[in-house]
């Protein structure tokens, strides 16, 4: 099963045209809007009409544009070559790192620096990182100056359980996939509670801003400089990956649904203390499974996301509830085939 996604856009100028024509002066403009911007439907709603029009000019902006425009109605996509490939991952003991919110630091391999940025189109904290929201000092770019579920601060949780069934068969981004996945996954915080995502009823079988390949992808490069999610997270080397509509549970009762679940068993991308590494420090030799269920959703009939807070029902410290998930699977076991 998919999702249908409407037709955003219409503009079949190139990218690099756009950017030439717009770009200056829509950074310019949206430096005011982006001062004030905060991740919640409720602030874009308090924006006025001319604020919201420079923010969807950004979104316009978005490079794979094109790309998405040919791919997202094709009825009868091509199958990857060489054939399906199914995986399982699974863990069955051990804990899980759980994201907190943070300021991410800015890898000037993937944002380049002020005079030349990069990496600043589509939905901000999605696709890219409005250079009105970039810390700068001695003439680099230092952090996203927007707490997001991409940084150092985490917490441990007890009684981490993982079990992903997937099948990648289609190739590319279409109206129709042959993708599957099945993912239950769960973990346990310090006071009994019990955490869970249920994925997929539906596959993501073309991304709004980005290709998601169907539904799930194998042997890929995403995140970082790709512009195949966001460059807030490295450059890394992805085994697996999909997209998907899920459920967000505590204590077995749905507590937000329907939900875009983001899985991905990567190379490894962290450092000392946890801490989210640059491009230049990803461990290749190792490998984890992120989990990720992000504030945003795709716009009904629009070929974009917006910001929308997840429910999570987990309490930070500061008695505001965590407004996503991005869990860290370390204990795996991996099997894999081709065909059927």
């Amino acid at each position: 099963m998919t999702i249908p996604l409407s037709r955003f856009l219409s503009s079949s100028r190139p990218f690099g045209q756009r950017l030439l024509r717009r770009g200056a002066s829509v950074l310019a403009a949206l430096a005011l809007v982006l001062m004030v911007w905060a991740p919640s439907a409720q602030a874009q709603e308090k924006m006025s009409e001319k604020e919201k029009q420079m923010l969807a000019q950004l979104q316009e902006m978005n490079q794979a544009d094109g790309y998405l425009e040919a791919h997202r109605d094709v009825q009868q996509p091509m199958e990857l070559l060489g054939g399906p490939l199914s995986f399982t991952i699974r863990q069955t003991s051990g804990g899980v790192f759980v994201s907190l919110p943070d300021n991410r630091t800015l890898d000037p391999d993937v944002f380049g620096a002020p005079d030349q940025p990069l990496a600043f189109t589509g939905t901000p904290g999605i696709t890219g990182v409005p250079v009105p929201m970039r810390g700068v000092s001695d003439g680099q770019f230092t952090q996203f100056e927007r707490m997001s579920p991409f940084g150092d601060k985490n917490t441990t949780m007890a009684n981490g359980n993982l079990m992903l069934q997937a099948t990648d068969r289609t190739a590319t981004d279409a109206a129709t996939t042959e993708d599957e996945v099945t993912l239950k996954a769960s973990w346990e915080d310090q006071d009994g509670n019990t955490y869970a995502i249920r994925c997929c009823e539906l596959l993501v079988s073309a991304g709004p801003e980005f290709p998601t390949f169907g539904g799930v992808v194998t042997n890929h490069i995403l995140h970082g400089f790709t512009g195949i999610g966001t460059p807030l997270m490295p450059t890394e080397y992805t085994y697996a990956a999909f997209w998907g509509m899920g459920a967000v549970l505590k204590n077995g009762e749905v507590v937000d649904k329907p939900r875009i679940v983001h899985g991905m068993l990567t190379e490894y991308v962290r450092g000392e203390n946890y801490k989210l590494v640059s491009d230049s420090e990803v461990t290749p030799t190792r490998r984890h499974f992120h989990l990720m269920v992000a504030p945003f959703m795709p716009v009904k009939g629009e070929h974009k996301f917006q910001p929308k807070d997840v429910a999570t029902g987990f309490e930070l410290p500061n008695g505001m509830e965590l407004p996503f998930w991005h869990v860290m699977f370390e204990n795996l076991e991996i099997e894999s085939q081709r065909g059927e």
